[in-house]
């Protein structure tokens, strides 16, 4: 990406690089599960620990996902036009470009080709990049929600709880009680939160 006028921009947290450097950062992140699981390639450096990332595997291939190193690591954005629409909005405005980030991830419309790659990760013991996708779920698959759950992985029920919390409905709520009955007081906590969201 060789878009100079994205760069430089330190009190925005805007700094897209050009296509070597991309590469170059790219190949220093390759140990790193979501960008290697999900063919990322490393879009911006803004000197904060945090990436944008456009990720190339199936059923995402095109999106950008936000690579925190404290906060939530998602997908942001459905496409780079959608990137750059939010940094020049950045630039005009002068926000800090991840606060320009949807509250909601986009829902990719392959949806049970992304469930099966959230369950592959399970499967395979990837559970940082399962719960990077579980925002892009459209909560539709009763089934494998209901797998998270329960999961005894903790972090996966409570992800499931946030989501249902952020995008409740009714059908939903019990998966909601599963996470309830959690055995770590986490996921519990999550599950209250969203039979809350559901008004139970």
């Amino acid at each position: 990406m060789d878009r100079g006028h994205y760069t430089g921009h330190a009190a925005l947290e805007l700094n897209l690089l050009h296509n070597d450097a991309a590469i170059a950062i790219t190949a220093d992140f390759r140990w790193q599960p979501v960008v290697k699981l999900l063919d990322g390639l490393v879009l911006d450096d803004a000197d904060t620990s945090n990436h944008h990332v456009l990720l190339q595997r199936a059923p995402l291939e095109g999106h950008v996902l936000f690579l925190s190193h404290d906060g939530e690591t998602r997908v942001v954005f459905s496409s780079l036009d959608a990137l750059m629409a939010a940094a020049d909005a950045a630039l005009a405005d002068g926000i800090a470009l991840p606060e320009l980030h949807p509250s909601l991830a986009p829902v990719p419309a392959d949806q049970p080709g992304l469930s099966a790659l959230v369950q592959a990760c399970v499967d395979q013991d990837e559970i940082e990049v399962a719960l990077a996708l579980i925002p892009s779920l459209d909560l539709a698959d009763h089934g494998l929600l209901s797998h998270l759950a329960v999961h005894e992985d903790f972090f996966l029920a409570e992800a499931v709880a946030a989501e249902i919390a952020k995008r409740p409905d009714p059908t939903l709520a019990t998966i909601a009680a599963l996470c309830v009955a959690h055995a770590h007081p986490q996921a519990r906590n999550a599950g209250h939160r969203a039979l809350r969201a559901l008004g139970r």
